[in-house]
């Protein structure tokens, strides 16, 4: 069987080290378009702004995780 929860602090860095990634091409992707739809039409879509500011702060969150799991693995 397949174990998709991670056990150890570096599996658990490891897969938020993914999710961080996701989040950021999400990021870039929601202003990509936020920038093209002004240009395109002039006005802004608020469903983009919300997208980019969620990623932005769910990143914070990510950092503050990477940054307890680095301590853990130091004091092994």
């Amino acid at each position: 069987m397949i174990d998709l929860m991670p056990t150890d602090a570096k599996s658990k860095l490891r897969e938020i080290r993914i999710v961080k990634a996701f989040i950021i091409f999400a990021l870039v992707l929601s202003l990509l378009i936020l920038y093209i739809e002004y240009q395109k039409y002039g006005h802004i879509n608020w469903k983009f702004v919300f997208i980019a500011s969620i990623c932005v702060i769910y990143d914070f969150d990510l950092n503050n995780k990477i940054k307890e799991l680095k301590v853990q693995i130091k004091s092994y």
